[in-house]
């Protein structure tokens, strides 16, 4: 192969990033609010190079199965309450509210595609103070601080919905 029939998937290749990039950016919005980052769609989603080779990190990996969830938090101290709906709607769920101190994590499990992004519009009418508040597929919930986030299991910020995060918490 010569240098011309290489440069033109190179060049392809690179203006192929350089859209996503600029895309990244189009799509973070600020909404006024100092440290808010705003997240449309795919965010945050990662790669790692193991032995089999690429392995990318899906969005639904990132938040913890509720038996680990629990398990996590009742490791950690948290008291834990539990619901069946989002707040005082009739969107059906299976909610934990764990706390401790000033600090929470209130998670909706088992929503379907039709009512997450509602779910997700109640929590964001419901809390104000918050470290990351997402709608991750079917997922819905609210963190208080990063500290939460760890002991809660969550690994990583991928998501694939809306997802709210306050850098300065």
């Amino acid at each position: 192969m010569n240098k011309r029939n290489l440069i033109v998937p190179v060049v392809v290749i690179v203006a192929f990033i350089a859209i996503i990039i600029v895309s990244l950016q189009v799509i973070k919005k600020d909404d006024g609010k100092e440290g808010i980052e705003r997240n449309y769609g795919i965010s945050y989603t990662e790669t790692k190079i193991t032995s089999k080779g690429i392995e990318e990190i899906k969005p639904e990996d990132a938040v913890p199965k509720k038996e680990q969830l629990l398990q996590n938090l009742e490791n950690k101290g948290y008291h834990i309450e539990y619901y069946d709906t989002v707040f005082d709607t009739d969107i059906s769920c299976y909610r934990i509210y764990a706390s401790k101190g000033n600090e929470f994590i209130d998670i909706c499990y088992d929503l379907t595609d039709e009512n997450a992004e509602t779910a997700f519009y109640e929590y964001e009418n419901n809390y104000d103070d918050y470290y990351l508040m997402a709608m991750n597929g079917t997922y819905v919930y609210c963190i208080s601080d990063k500290k939460v986030f760890k002991d809660a299991g969550f690994k990583s910020l991928a998501n694939n919905g809306i997802q709210y995060i306050n850098h300065d918490k």
